[in-house]
Parts: structure tokens; sequence; C-alpha cells
């Protein structure tokens, strides 16, 4: 290899290489000379023939199904040994090919640059890699490229390979682009300048270069999408590639260095139409340009073809896997790892309070609450875990922030690290993969709406929803198992009542019970006019010396609906027979509320008198005149208004429970009240228009 030769300015001009990148290739002035400077005459048609034989050649090698050479090739060991950021070459990469192509489209337009051109591409960042001077390397490696010193394909492709032996297979294609790339946006650059400027162009012209005719700016589109073809394939196998490091035999199903190896035959061909496209060789581009851009989308196509079956492939045996480890663990580190450690996460779980990603076997012995939402955790349900979380005897158990998003953005990173942000316990290093999302939703039935899955220290399931329990217990649920929701729900004292109505509902609730105040309970989503009327007749009432307590949930209506939402689910979970008068009582609060247009609740303390429809509370009330005077006089007032409750207010024959959806806890069948009989079952869709 030549170490001190000096190329003649006419060589280094024509051949767009400087000195130094030309003593970098190891190539002599007599080599240059004869490789890279314009031909004429015989000598033209020779090189022309060298052309032609060396492109059927490389077009042969993108054949994929003559590819015997590419898998020799790809066969013999590296060494590995230089370590480049592949990523940042590649990001680097897209930048300046971005902007050659820019360049290219002016002279193919006629026009001046545009943008960019001022953009400062830098390759002395220490993220590059820091073994070798890639700078000095990438000089070479064009000079290489450029000036090919054989017409023979696979003796170039062997050479090239062992230069590039000490790299990893994403590196050596990124850089072989690379190096192309950098002094094609220069030639471009150049050509723009000149087409802009009479004097240069005329000087271009004698000395062969015809980057700025119209000859070579009909290919130049052409040219273009070529480069685009070869950026966006060299990013689509560099994604794989990244992600595929821990897939094992799976990845294999896909030939990934035969991928770069193609990649670089691409750019070999790149070379050898785009030293045509700067010298008097332009006959070459009609022939092969267009060839070799068929043949690169091809590849990819059918690369992405491969990929895509691949990831389905993937994913299914990801969900076989989780589903199995799910069936047959006997610790809960195991489920956890098979959840949301994923490929790149090397068995890490993110610590909210301590803000860093901590080894997943923290989990080990303990019992571990998934707090499953997308990103809209109420700032309640955050509050109620929190409590939990800070007592002193919840040291066997964690708390682990399971986020399911069905897109990922600027925004919704954002949003995401805020909610983590507030948080004591664990979540998932990153977003929660497709597999996993896709288990939670089909196996614990998660459907945006806030669940708690519970697990114990061996990874079983001892409660699939403990969202409601936590709701309305809170520390009394511990240990927020199954059967502590049964225990609850059998407790011999139980009033649903308080249950639903708590301090976030009214805040003074509480002393009222204590105080067995009357109370009236009431709202309408939607009929304000019959509200209005109810209000004007508590006013009314007020004026007999009534003492009463009136409670419009208006302003707490999403609490109230979420809270007696919870008090159907969990007692639905928790009770297979759903015919006692207390499940009773909360279907029809709730059916009162959602579907007969508002609902009323008369109560003595927290005794319920009276549970109803708002309409049917609405026409007792306009008749109190006809039963208020007996109040006070023989009897209280729940008892009188309950007693004319009864003798006005006619039953609808068709009795109907509207159930809230509560995956895996809707009941098979419910008994009507009225006439014991199994009612029949129909399924309704609902949309709020987010209103409420």
């Amino acid at each position: 290899m030549a170490e001190n030769n000096e190329l003649t300015p006419k060589v280094a001009e024509n051949a767009g290489l400087t000195p130094e990148v030309a003593e970098n290739a190891g190539l002599t002035p007599e080599v240059a000379e004869k490789n890279i400077s314009p031909a004429n005459g015989v000598d033209r048609m020779k090189a022309m023939a060298g052309n032609n034989d060396f492109m059927t050649g490389l077009l042969d090698l993108l054949k994929t199904g003559n590819n015997d050479f590419m898998k020799i090739v790809t066969s013999q060991p590296s060494s590995y040994t230089e370590q480049v950021n592949v990523k940042y070459c590649l990001s680097l990469l897209e930048q300046i090919l971005n902007q050659a192509m820019d360049f290219a489209n002016d002279v193919a337009d006629n026009t001046r640059a545009k943008g960019n051109q001022g953009q400062s591409i830098s390759l002395t960042s220490p993220s590059m890699g820091t073994s070798v001077h890639l700078s000095k390397f990438i000089n070479k490696l064009y000079g290489q490229i450029m000036a090919l010193q054989t017409n023979d394909v696979r003796q170039t492709m062997k050479s090239l390979f062992d230069e590039l032996s000490s790299f990893s297979w994403d590196a050596k294609a990124v850089l072989t682009l690379l190096a192309l790339s950098i002094h094609y946006v220069e030639n471009w650059r150049r050509a723009q300048i000149h087409a802009s400027d009479n004097l240069l162009c005329s000087m271009a012209r004698l000395r062969g270069l015809t980057t700025c005719t119209s000859s070579v700016t009909r290919q130049t589109k052409v040219f273009v999408n070529l480069i685009k073809e070869i950026l966006n394939f060299t990013k689509c196998i560099v994604e794989f590639a990244s992600n595929s490091k821990d897939f094992g035999e799976m990845s294999a199903s896909i030939d990934i260095k035969a991928n770069f190896g193609y990649i670089i035959v691409s750019v070999l061909g790149c070379s050898v139409v785009f030293r045509s496209m700067i010298s008097e060789g332009n006959e070459f581009l009609e022939q092969h340009l267009s060839a070799l851009l068929e043949q690169v989308k091809k590849i990819s196509e059918s690369f992405k073809k491969q990929v895509q079956d691949f990831e389905q492939n993937e994913e299914e045996h990801l969900y076989e896997k989780i589903e199995e480890v799910s069936n047959s663990c006997t610790d809960v580190v195991e489920l956890m790892a098979a959840l949301f450690c994923t490929k790149n996460d090397t068995l890490t779980v993110y610590h909210c309070s301590e803000r860093t990603t901590v080894k997943v076997e923290e989990l080990k012995n303990k019992s571990v609450m998934l707090l499953i939402s997308d990103l809209n955790l109420s700032n309640d349900d955050l509050a109620t875990l929190t409590g939990i979380y800070n007592v002193s005897t919840f040291d066997n158990y964690e708390i682990m922030w399971v986020p399911i998003m069905e897109a990922h953005n600027e925004s919704m990173q954002k949003q995401f690290l805020d909610m983590r942000s507030r948080m004591q316990w664990y979540t998932c290093t990153s977003k929660v993969s497709k597999t996993a999302a896709k288990f939670i939703q089909e196996k614990w039935q998660f459907r945006q709406q806030t669940k708690v899955v519970v697990l114990n220290e061996k990874g079983k399931v001892v409660n699939k929803d403990a969202i409601s329990m936590i709701r309305l217990w809170g520390w009394k649920a511990f240990p927020f198992t199954e059967s502590k929701g049964n225990e609850l729900w059998n407790m011999q004292v139980i009033n649903w009542f308080e249950l639903v109505v708590n301090k976030t509902i009214y805040p003074h609730i509480q002393q009222c019970f204590e105080m067995k105040e009357l109370l009236f309970l009431y709202d309408s989503a939607e009929d304000s006019r019959t509200v209005r009327e109810v209000e004007e007749y508590l006013e009314k009432i007020n004026g007999y010396s009534v003492s009463y307590i009136a409670i419009r949930i208006s302003t707490k209506r999403e609490q109230f609906l979420t809270r007696l939402e919870n008090c159907i689910s969990s007692k639905m979970q928790a009770t297979p027979d759903n015919y006692d008068s207390l499940t009773q009582e909360l279907l029809e609060l709730y059916t009162n509320y959602k579907n007969q247009g508002g609902f009323a609740i008369v109560a003595r303390g927290s005794s319920v008198v009276v549970n109803t429809r708002l309409t049917d509370f609405a026409t007792v009330l306009s008749q109190h005149q006809t039963w208020i005077m007996r109040v006070n006089q023989t009897q209280a007032f729940e008892a009188v208004f309950q007693e004319h409750y009864k003798q006005v207010i006619v039953k609808p024959r068709c009795h109907r429970l509207y159930v809230p959806n509560m995956v895996g806890n809707v009941p098979e069948r419910i008994k009507c009240t009225v006439c014991s009989q199994y009612m029949k079952t129909a399924v309704t869709f609902e949309c709020c228009h987010s209103l409420h």
C-alpha cells in the first residue's frame, strides 16, 4: 500500500478525491489516473465495458435466489474488535443523505440550493466510538469503493469485507454507505454551485465533468430514489438487528448478515453509477440505473415481508411463553420478567421513588399488586393506593404500575413521566409490549378501566380485579384477595347506602348518619326540568317545618357513579347468588340513574326508606298537601312518604335492571324481585360523548 504518493491536480479534481483520500485508500497516481479520470476514445470504451461487466456482476449478487457467494462471504468469521455507535452513525448518515438529495434535486431542477445548505456535519462526536479514527477510516473506505482496481466483483467484495472484518455487520453496512454519502454530498454541492455559475460550469465541461448538463439531470431523480431506497432499507435492517439480538432461533429465520451484505453491494453499484455521472460515461446510466433501483426495491420489500411475518410469529410465540409461565411459574419474579422485562430491559423494572432501574429480583418472595390503567389514572385512586402503600404492615407487598397505551408519542411520553413521578412504587422501564398488553386484555379483561390484579409470591392470581374493594374499603380490604372480598360482603352488619355515599360525595355525610338526619339524595344526568320541580316541592315542604338535608350530587356525579359501579362489581364478584335484597337495591339505583331519567333516595340516617326513580319522587312530592299534615302527628315524615308512595306509584309491568360493564363479573342470570322469574338478557352499548 502506497504511503507517500502524491496525486496530480488533474487526477484529484476529476476523481473528486483529495490526495489525502487517495493516499488513505492506498492508490498510486497511476492507479488513480487509470481508474478514476475521465477516459477518452478506446480507453473510455474499455472503461464503459468494464463498468458494464462489473454492474452485471453486482446485479447478479443482488438476486436473492443466487446468493451462494454471499453465503460464503457472510459465513466467514469476524473479530468485531472495533466498537462503533451504529445508531449515531445512522442518524448522521440520514442527515448527510437528506442534504445530498436536496442538492441533487436542485441540480436536476436547475435551482439554487435551498434550506440546509449551511448545515454543519461533524464526525468528531465521541459517541461514534473511540477505538478507531473513524474519519480516516471512512476516507480510506471511500477511496476503495470509488476507485475500484479490478472488474472482478467477487474479488472486490472479498477485499471490501476483509477491510471491514473488525466491525459488526450493522456497522459494516452503515460505514460503507456513510463513506459514499459524505463525498456524494460534496460532489452534488459542487455541481450545484457550477450550475449557478457560468464560468465554473464551462470549466467543469472542459474537465469532463457533466453533472450540470441535461443528460445527467434526466437521471438525477432516479438516482435520488435509489439513495432513498437504500437508506430506508438500511434503517429497517438496523432497527430489526438491534431488536433481535436476544430472539435466538426465531431471528435466525431472517439472514441479517446477507441483507447487510446486499446494502454493501448496492453501495458499490451506486459508486459505479456515480462515477459515470461525474464523468463522460452517461450512456452507462440508461442501461443500469433503473435495474439497480428495481433490484434494491425487491430485496427491501422481501426483507420487510420477512420482518412482518417474523413479528407476527414472534408475538404468537411470546404470548404462548407468557401464558405458559403464568400457568406454571412458582415465583412471581418469573411472571414479572416474562411480562414486563423486554429483550432490551435486561430483567429490570423502574423504582419510581428511587428514580432508577432495579433488578426484578427485588420482587422475590413478595405479593405484587399490578395497577393496570391507561395514562388517566384518577387522583382518588392514586391517593388511596399511596395511603395503602405507606401502611407499615404492607412490607411483604409491592405495587407495580402497568400503563397500557394504544399509541405512543411525545405528548403521551410526557404524560407517562409526569404520572410516574407522582408514584412511590414500581413500573415498567419502557412501554408495555404489545404481547403483554394483549395477554392482560384477554386473560385479565382489561378494557381501559383501572384494574388491580393481585399476585401472590408464587405468581398466582389471587384476585383478578381488586380495585373495587380497594376503593370501597381501602386498607380494610387487605390482603385484597377474593376470599377477603367474600368476607367483607358477608359481614352481618353492612349498609350499601353507607358504601355508596361517603365523604367524597358529601363531606358531612357521616355526621348525618350519626345524627339520623332525614336525607334526600337525588339527581338526573339529563332531566333538569324534573330536578327543578323536585327542588321547588322541597321548598314548599320546608314550609311545614320539616327538617331535612337535600343532597343533589350534580358536582360529584363521576365519583358517585364510579363508587356505585364498584359496589355492584365487588358484590357480584364476591357473591355468585345475586338475588339478595342488597344486590337488588344497588341494581335498582343504578338502573334508575342510568336508564330511567334519574334517581331519588329517601333515608333516615343510613337506613333507606325509598329507592326510586326521580319522576316517581317528584310525583309523590307534588301531592304533598294530601299527606304532609300526618307528619309529626302520628308518623315520621319518611313513614308517611313511603305509605303514600306505595299507594300512588304503579311499577311498570316489565321490570328491567341495568347492569354496568364489569368484564368477568357480569352475572349469567338474575331473578326478578317482583315475580321471582329469571330475567331475559340484553346487551346495550352506550356513549356519553365524554360529557359525564
